[in-house]
């Protein structure tokens, strides 16, 4: 997405405190913002002095990644949002279109508030990751000092905002009604009247009129009557953001009377008296009860005493609705943690008891497994015994045969050496005689070689040496006057020659010669392979008798074996069947205990949410009938006292 530059809102705040008219028009812009997402059914998610920023004049939220759209109807949020902004009960299932509502409210009545009162940034040290409220404000709205003077601030606008918003925290995340602007007042200095501006509750509240209102009628039980408001009505939002601003209320009955015997009264003190004088005291004071009855029976009967006693009544009775509400909220709290206790309880039971059961059941199973150890082990000793007789019977004829046949294949292999040998004896002699006919066809006398002239040739020759075949190193140098020089020139001569014919010798016997060869031992191999084949057939029949006797054995161990695994895998399943019905009895049980105590957290969830909305209302109620018992302020009996003797009223 596009990277959005603007200023941090709480830079803005800081900027701008003081200045009335540019955070009362923030304020403006941020209910049109939050209208709009309400208008789109989504929600942010986490609204907050980080997520906000001030572009060009115009309100732009970042960080999207805990919003919410429609198509996520039914899903749970990631997040919870920055703690200091969100519900004090919000928790990740909270997560639909209703999720802005609180924290909206939060950022509304904080800029309000400081657009009246910029002191209070300071007081209670605005942006220090907050703009005013921090967590514990919620948490504790009875002892919260900013909720305590925002209250009693001298501003109605704060009053009547700050009342609003306490009256929110006794409503859930998801019962938290949409922000309405209808608390701002002109950015002006007059406050008497509260904005005539665009507001969403201009177009819902329809015939709801101006909210709720409080009938201080006297009824038969001498209380007042009143109505409680439901969070859902929008037409609640605008009574009680409404600033209250009410004339004192003076009294209704004429003062002549009272003054008229009151006059008579002095005359008839002042008269002379025809009795005795110790009986004008007497007088003074019969004069005297008599105008404090009729002050008090005067003072009783005026109708606005009767309708603040009327007032003051329904306070008393709403208060104590308030406290049987926070009873009950109370009690339904205790109760669902006694429920969750013995729901965890039972939990617990059950998986203990389940856990012993599989314990059990291991057990069994275990003893099974044993006992198909014990049943296989026997079966390996025997099997292993078995196996060792015929191994050593297999060992003994295979040494008895296998020894003869190893003679008669040694035999057979030396009778294959002795052949090869004579092969190329034969034709290693054959070789020589070629070369031996090859020199001999080169005579002395005929030949001409190197450093041996006629003289010496004739010496050779009649010593024996007439052809090449003939000349040998040691036999040439006895012939006299050859020398060792002339001895070596013969040789080389030899060698030459003798080279020359190593190049025609043959490379091989012919096919008749090799097979005169190996015709001459053929019988010999013969037998010898016979005699071998004989003995390994021997061998194998042998074999085959030892191990024939002994399958049936081998054979009865297996089947025992297979017999002793089936029987504890019967066993096993049996464990497991039997086991298996108690599981689903524990399972049920489990089942049954978890809708029971869904069924009964939800009708204990719902009945407090019933008991905080009318902790809501009720609050709202008192804060409106408290609101309108400031202009009483006058109806007390000494004023009526007063206005006798003064003559004059309240204002």
């Amino acid at each position: 997405m596009e990277w959005v530059q603007g200023q941090p809102l709480i830079a803005f705040i800081e900027k701008h405190l003081g200045d009335r008219s540019a955070l009362l028009s923030l304020a403006r812009r941020w209910v049109e913002m939050v209208k709009a997402l309400q208008r789109a059914s989504i929600a942010h998610g986490d609204l907050q002095h980080g997520n906000v920023l001030i572009a060009e004049g115009q309100l732009r939220l970042i960080d999207y990644d805990g919003m919410y759209v429609p198509a996520l109807s039914g899903e749970g949020s990631h997040e919870v949002g920055h703690r200091n902004y969100q519900h004090p009960l919000r928790s990740e299932a909270d997560f639909g279109p209703y999720v802005d509502n609180f924290s909206a409210w939060v950022v509304y009545v904080s800029l309000v508030a400081l657009a009246v009162d910029p002191t209070l940034w300071q007081r209670f040290r605005g942006g220090d990751e907050c703009l005013l409220f921090r967590r514990e404000d919620f948490e504790h709205p009875e002892s919260s000092d900013l909720l305590r003077l925002l209250e009693r601030h001298h501003d109605e606008v704060i009053g009547s905002a700050a009342a609003a918003f306490k009256s929110l925290l006794y409503l859930g995340p998801r019962d938290v009604p949409s922000l309405d602007g209808q608390v701002l007042p002109p950015a002006g200095p007059s406050i008497t009247t509260p904005s005539a501006g665009a507001s969403w509750i201009k177009d819902h509240i329809g015939s709801h009129g101006n909210g709720l209102a409080v009938d201080t009628t006297p009824s038969a039980s001498g209380g007042g009557n009143f109505t409680v408001p439901s969070p859902s009505d929008p037409s609640w939002i605008q009574g009680a953001l409404e600033p209250t601003v009410s004339a004192v209320v003076s009294f209704s009955n004429s003062a002549t009377l009272e003054r008229i015997v009151v006059a008579v009264s002095a005359l008839l003190i002042a008269a002379p008296l025809n009795a005795a004088l110790d009986l004008w005291p007497l007088r003074i004071l019969a004069l005297i009860l008599v105008n404090l009855t009729l002050w008090i029976c005067r003072y009783r009967s005026d109708d606005s005493v009767c309708r603040f006693r009327a007032l003051t009544s329904t306070v008393r009775e709403i208060q104590d609705q308030i406290r049987a509400a926070e009873r009950d909220v109370e009690a339904a709290s205790r109760e669902k943690t006694r429920l969750l206790d013995h729901n965890a309880a039972e939990q617990a039971r059950l998986a203990s008891e389940r856990r012993a059961l599989e314990a059990k059941e291991k057990t069994e199973i275990d003893e099974c497994q044993v006992d198909l150890c014990v049943a296989l082990s026997s079966l390996a000793a025997r099997r292993q015994a078995v196996d060792q007789q015929q191994a050593d019977a297999l060992r003994i004829i295979q040494n008895e045969i296998g020894s003869r046949v190893a003679v008669l294949n040694g035999q057979i292999s030396t009778l294959k050496q002795v052949v090869i040998t004579e092969l190329n004896r034969a034709l290693q002699a054959k070789q020589q005689q070629h070369i031996t006919d090859y020199l001999r066809q080169f005579g002395l006398d005929r030949e001409t070689i190197p450093g041996i002239g006629p003289a010496f040739k004739l010496r050779l020759i009649s010593s024996g040496f007439r052809t090449a075949a003939d000349i040998d190193l040691h036999g040439v140098q006895r012939v006299h006057g050859i020398g060792p020089t002339r001895a070596r020139l013969l040789v080389q001569w030899r060698s030459s020659l003798e080279a020359s014919a190593r190049r025609t010798m043959p490379s091989a016997l012919s096919p008749g010669e090799e097979a005169m060869i190996r015709t001459k031992y053929e019988a010999q191999r013969r037998m010898l392979e016979q005699q071998r084949d004989s003995e390994q057939q021997r061998l194998r029949r042998e074999e085959v008798n030892i191990r024939a006797k002994y399958w049936p054995s081998l054979e009865q161990l297996e089947q025992e074996e297979k017999a002793t695994k089936a029987m504890t895998q019967t066993l096993v399943s049996k464990v497991h069947a039997r086991y298996a019905q108690e599981y689903r009895a524990i399972q049920a049980r489990k089942l049954e205990l978890e809708r029971d105590t869904a069924s009964r957290l939800r009708e204990i969830d719902e009945r407090i949410a019933e008991t905080r909305r009318k902790l809501f209302s009720l609050h709202w109620e008192r804060c409106k009938a408290a609101r309108k018992l400031g202009s009483y302020v006058r109806i007390r009996f000494s004023e009526y006292v007063k206005r006798v003797f003064v003559g004059s009223k309240a204002a």
